[in-house]
């Protein structure tokens, strides 16, 4: 019956301890169990270290995954920061009128602004001044509208004719540093043909200056002289030969003009120095050519008076008083000197052509 139930024990896997009286009064187990006995309590100790181990492991690697997490969160803190700080800005929200407010402080942060709504107000307004700017044409033709084409008696931009393509600009001088340049621009309205020819030479180092708006400039970058390709309408029944030099003066620097207005140059005084007509065509087989020198003072954006002098070549190119002209701006000290700076001015006016 024993032996039955020891055998039925084996197989559910189970140690049966048989306890038998000793002659000292003490429990100890049966000798043909005990080896069996020891065992399982050898292999249930085992286990329970295992079990202690494995425990053990889970919470140090639970601790550093938290470590670790929390190292990331702490490198990603910064890196978050910085690209929230490039973005710039936002001022929209602060108050600009009374009660508080502090309107400087906003003018000082505007620079800074990064918000969505400022940088789509600020794409706007380059668009709508580069826009106004720009000379409007007609569809179908290569001349700008009236409006923008002639502004009478006041001298604006002689539109290049097709400003998306490039001048030709050709090297020349005894040393190369020169550029020829031939261009068209756009005709008078009142004429039949679209474009006239031109042509002039000025230094190959000069930089090309608002070319998006279709004009023609260029300027000296180390001394601010420049050079400008122009047009005006002399007053009904006027001719270039014989109108007085004054109106030259009055035409170029009126505050709606393309210098002052479009250049952005503030002329405090002006006056037309000397004039001559080195070409007359009293048939107008062909066209009057006329030249005149203005001395006039500018004011820097410091406060500081500059005095310059400009010489002017002028063609009348029309009956009816349409002149296209070149102008070329000087220091009035270099000017005076009668250095390189005079000589370049007075070879870039020489050079001005115009075909009719």
């Amino acid at each position: 019956m024993l032996s039955e139930l020891l055998n039925l024990a084996r197989l559910a896997g189970f140690t049966l301890l048989i306890i038998t009286p000793s002659a000292h009064g003490f429990s100890h187990p049966s000798s043909e169990f005990s080896q069996s006995s020891l065992c399982f309590q050898h292999h249930a100790l085992h286990n329970k270290r295992e079990l202690l181990l494995i425990s053990k492991y889970r919470k140090e690697t639970d601790l550093c995954s938290r470590r670790n997490f929390v190292s990331a969160a702490f490198l990603l803190i910064p890196i978050t920061t910085a690209q929230s700080a490039s973005a710039g800005i936002d001022v929209s929200g602060l108050r600009t009128d009374g009660g508080g407010g502090n309107p400087t402080l906003k003018e000082q942060l505007k620079a800074y602004d990064g918000s969505a709504a400022s940088r789509a107000n600020q794409l706007k307004e380059i668009t709508s001044s580069t826009a106004s700017s720009q000379p409007s044409f007609v569809p179908g033709n290569n001349r700008p509208s009236p409006a923008v084409e002639e502004q009478g008696t006041i001298a604006s931009w002689a539109y290049r004719a097709a400003p998306g393509l490039t001048p030709r600009l050709t090297r020349t001088g005894p040393l190369g540093n020169l550029f020829h340049c031939d261009d068209q621009v756009v005709a008078p309205s009142n004429q039949q043909q679209r474009s006239l020819s031109i042509s002039f030479e000025f230094p190959s180092d000069w930089l090309q200056l608002d070319k998006f708006l279709g004009g023609i400039t260029y300027v000296d970058q180390r001394n601010g002289d420049r050079l400008y390709v122009l047009r005006t309408k002399l007053p009904d029944g006027e001719r270039l030969a014989t109108i007085n030099k004054k109106f030259m003066g009055s035409s170029l620097f009126d505050p709606q003009g393309v210098i002052v207005k479009s250049q952005g140059v503030e002329v405090d005084e002006y006056k037309v120095t000397s004039s001559k007509v080195l070409t007359e065509c009293p048939n107008d087989m062909c066209a009057t050519r006329r030249r005149f020198q203005i001395k006039y003072y500018t004011v820097t954006g410091n406060g500081l008076r500059v005095e310059r002098r400009a010489l002017v070549d002028a063609y009348e190119v029309t009956p009816t008083g349409d002149v296209y002209m070149m102008m070329t701006s000087t220091n009035a000290v270099k000017f005076e000197a009668g250095g390189i700076e005079r000589e370049t001015a007075e070879a870039i006016v020489n050079s001005f052509r115009i075909n009719i």
